[in-house]
């Protein structure tokens, strides 16, 4: 979910060498070029669900990903269509970062990204929205759950912990 800790998560599996591609730039990439006037993101990526299937996100991420890649991560799934686009392409291990509503919400101030949702209902929308395309399936079917809800060096310490044990 927004602000949970994915991209943090990323970031360590990052620096151990492993490619990350992040699910919303890539999406983000093809609503700069095809996006009608005013769409927001979510409206966008609803639209290329409905018209290309629910796994299209996915499909263009694997597109991404370079020869030769032995371990690719991907941040940000959204729902199980995009798990078993992956597993076309090869063994897939799902972690999920957990973190209270109100932890995320104050994250999100404090980050203050362009897209990032300011208001505390305004993330429950979201949350709702991310919920309805899937992401509930996807985290209650993870083969990890790193729940994410104290400091950033406990967080780090916890996910060093199961990088090293997935690795």
């Amino acid at each position: 979910m927004p602000g949970s800790g994915k991209g943090e998560f990323a970031r360590l599996l990052s620096e151990k060498g492993i490619k990350v591609i992040t699910m919303s730039d890539v999406l983000r990439e093809k609503y700069e070029k095809e996006a009608k006037s005013g769409e927001r993101l979510m409206d966008f990526a609803k639209r290329m669900r409905q018209l290309y299937g629910k796994g299209v996100v996915a499909k263009l991420c694997v597109e991404k990903i370079e020869k030769g890649s032995n371990i690719v991560a991907f941040d940000g799934i959204r729902n199980w269509e995009e798990i078993e686009e992956f597993k076309k392409v090869g063994e897939v291990i799902i972690v999920a970062i957990h973190s209270p509503p109100k932890l995320r919400y104050e994250r999100l101030l404090k980050r203050a990204r362009k897209d990032d949702i300011l208001t505390m209902e305004g993330l429950i929308k979201r949350d709702w929205e991310e919920l309805e395309m899937g992401i509930g399936n996807v985290i209650a079917l993870a083969d990890y759950v790193l729940t994410n809800d104290s400091t950033i060096e406990e967080f780090k310490s916890k996910a060093e912990e199961l990088i090293k044990r997935i690795l």
